[in-house]
């Protein structure tokens, strides 16, 4: 653990087959969600997405010191699940975990609490979807970020840093664009600083509602997370409510590859690909 004494400790749902109330697309029964999350073009687009998008900025952190909780179901299948486990293993912060379904928070809060340090001043937690990306110097500037807001955590003991430049990666059919944003309150990137003790976890706020629960602090001043925009996504990611934020679009490829180290041009040609291997 870094001199702040701050952990960073991050959750991904890789596919994870939540109870019926976890996911926002609705399934009468189990069996029904099982079958549309491990569907075989469905499993191939998020692991895609997993190996392209998040897993280079992971990987190549400026601050090595964190853990990412990568949460399974028990029964995932392979290829994929086998895929997966061999993508991860050079990576040793990330860490595979496995639950049966369960309700999801309490699935959740039970990793993350059983995952936290007890000796830590202050947990940072943070979520990412498989398809989302943090800047390589994400885990630095959430250490570096808490010695600044310290004096405004300490009365509580919560406090959500929203860090809401970013761009959002969308893929429809073979075409990828790119779309600098800024953005209140979107997930990826949202950092809650709690005590280890904190009975709660960063997946028991709403992250649009987060500054409901505890005092927000919102930086712009660095790009610092890619959001992906496909067909598989939960939820739609609407730019409703957004801003554009004032980036050349010639300089974002190259920006792409220097804050999340992906190469914005293979991934392209992979996601073109994989796209015609779906078509009959």
């Amino acid at each position: 653990m870094a001199d702040t004494g701050v952990q960073v400790l991050g959750l991904c749902r890789f596919s994870y087959p939540a109870a019926l109330e976890g996911f926002q697309t609705r399934h009468e029964t189990m069996e029904d969600r099982r079958s549309a999350l491990y569907a075989p073009e469905r499993m191939e687009t998020r692991l895609f997405w997993f190996e392209h998008v998040l897993l280079p900025g992971i990987r190549a952190q400026t601050g090595q010191d964190f853990t990412l909780l990568l949460l399974m179901g028990d029964d995932l299948p392979d290829p994929w699940h086998s895929r997966l486990l061999a993508l991860i293993d050079p990576v040793p912060q990330i860490r595979p975990v496995y639950r049966q379904t369960g309700p999801h928070r309490q699935v959740y809060r039970e990793l993350l609490q059983a995952a936290r340090d007890p000796k830590a001043r202050a947990v940072a937690e943070f979520r990412l979807d498989d398809d989302d990306a943090v800047a390589l110097n994400y885990v630095t500037n959430i250490r570096r970020s808490f010695g600044q807001l310290r004096d405004v955590w300490r009365p509580r003991g919560r406090l959500a840093l929203d860090q809401g430049k970013g761009v959002v990666v969308e893929a429809t059919g073979p075409d990828v664009t790119l779309a600098p944003v800024l953005a209140h309150c979107w997930s990826p990137a949202l950092t809650v600083y709690l005590r280890p003790d904190d009975e709660a976890c960063v997946m028991d706020f709403p992250h649009q509602r987060v500054w409901q629960r505890m005092p927000l602090v919102s930086f712009t001043d660095q790009v610092m997370f890619l959001r992906g925009a496909h067909a598989t996504n939960d939820s739609k990611i609407s730019l409703t409510g957004t801003h554009p934020a004032e980036i050349d679009p010639e300089e974002l490829p190259d920006l792409v590859k220097r804050r999340f180290d992906v190469d914005i041009e293979a991934f392209r040609h992979g996601w073109a690909t994989l796209q015609r291997g779906f078509r009959p």
